[in-house]
């Protein structure tokens, strides 16, 4: 006879029939396992979150929506697994902290690590944590983004119930700050050319207060008609739409997006004078008129910054329409030096690598030069040979330190008409 022990009474199982005790015990078993049993959580969501870096847009981070309260506190990175397709194969990417909230938003608390949200922050300095592939003829693309997540084993939530193992697609996009700019496309009457263009409208605008506007002209790989990569290729555009700088300095900022066959100035059509601007630079001027009579916007305090094709654009932009600009950001740029008399009263800072392989140093040397002599109001910085490179960055990128620096931020909403 074999005996079974339970709390309050024995059974016998005797020549493979169980006794009406034993069955008694048996369905008081079954009714308590159903009672308590940890049904199967499925995932509601698997958000990729993205940000703009200096260098450009990357992945920087997985949220994941359960169905229960997740306790942070017992997470761990090796729990979990993020990899990306690359090709024909998945790369892994490296989580690099892994914590709970209430909102999804990718911001700990040591205090509240605890919710329906698991956030798994992404290295960004992975290889394959880049979404923009910089393409032939300066033309960039935005990657088909493609990630996997997996939570490797159980892992708990807050009354202690076990959450089983899952492998799952991302199922949405979230791109910080981008998301905060609205989308419009402007079509010139006159040429008949179409800008896409981005705009961030400044949180609870007040009707009786007039508020500065940032225009950003982007270099030649982001031309195109996604209205993102403008936004997406560098900070540009959205460090002036960034919370930090928000709450002191509340403005519109305007990005167009240049057509891909284009320039904002003659830079690709006419070397004996590639300074004159062409017509997307004219439907440009348009859009920022047509916003100041949309918006309340100080048309006293509208400034212009932009890199590279977009640094010509800038020198071009004011040059051509000195009345409009408060101050003006050229970044590895040109102009026309004979129109230097026109700008001499728009405060202007200048920026470029003097190892610059793209756009030629001297471009900025003899406009600076030429404004000095004129007792304009230009400031120069240009970024010793070596530079560039020992911050890692490549030569021609001279508005990635320009933008970095609250310096920059601070001078140029000083400034005003």
């Amino acid at each position: 006879m074999l005996k079974l022990q339970h709390t309050r009474s024995e059974f016998c199982i005797k020549g493979g029939v169980i006794t009406r005790r034993g069955a008694l015990f048996f369905i008081f078993m079954g009714i308590l396992s159903i009672l308590f049993a940890q049904e199967d959580v499925t995932v509601n969501g698997v958000t990729l979150i993205t940000k703009v870096f200096p260098e450009g847009e990357k992945a920087c981070a997985v949220v994941i929506e359960y169905p229960v309260e997740i306790d942070g506190q017992k997470l761990s990175p090796d729990q979990f697994s993020v990899k990306v397709k690359t090709s024909d194969t998945y790369s892994s990417r490296t989580i690099t902290k892994v914590y709970a909230n209430d909102n999804g938003d990718p911001s700990f608390s040591i205090f509240n690590n605890r919710g329906k949200y698991v956030v798994l922050e992404l290295s960004p300095e992975d290889f394959h944590s880049n979404t923009i592939v910089f393409g032939p003829s300066f033309l960039n693309t935005r990657m088909e983004l493609d990630y996997i997540v997996s939570q490797l084993v159980p892992i708990f939530d807050v009354n202690g119930n076990k959450v089983e193992p899952f492998t799952s697609k991302q199922t949405d996009e979230k791109h910080l700050i981008i998301d905060d700019f609205l989308a419009f496309t402007f079509k010139d009457p006159e040429t008949g050319v179409e800008i896409p263009y981005r705009l961030f409208v400044p949180k609870d605008v007040n009707p009786d207060r007039k508020y500065p506007l940032v225009v950003f002209l982007h270099g030649a790989g982001e031309r195109g008609t996604d209205n993102y990569l403008q936004v997406a290729g560098n900070r540009g555009a959205v460090v002036w739409a960034q919370p930090r700088y928000q709450v002191v300095h509340p403005c519109f900022v305007l990005a167009p997006q240049c057509p891909p066959n284009s320039s904002w100035s003659t830079l690709f059509t006419d070397r004996e004078n590639p300074f004159n601007p062409e017509k997307p630079l004219l439907a440009v001027i348009k859009i920022i008129r047509k916003l100041l009579d949309e918006y309340n916007i100080d048309e006293k305090r509208v400034y212009i910054t932009g890199l590279s094709m977009g640094g010509y654009g800038t020198w071009s932009a004011i040059m051509n329409f000195p009345e409009l600009f408060a101050a003006a950001i050229p970044i590895c740029g040109g102009g026309d030096v004979s129109k230097v008399e026109r700008i001499k009263d728009i405060p202007i800072w200048v920026f470029h690598a003097e190892d610059d392989p793209v756009v030629p140093v001297e471009n900025s040397r003899v406009l600076v030069k030429k404004l000095a002599e004129i007792g304009g109001k230009v400031r120069y910085t240009e970024y010793e040979k070596g530079f560039m490179e020992k911050h890692g960055w490549d030569p021609h990128g001279s508005w990635i330190p320009a933008y970095e620096s609250q310096e920059v931020i601070e001078w140029l909403f000083e400034q005003s008409r």
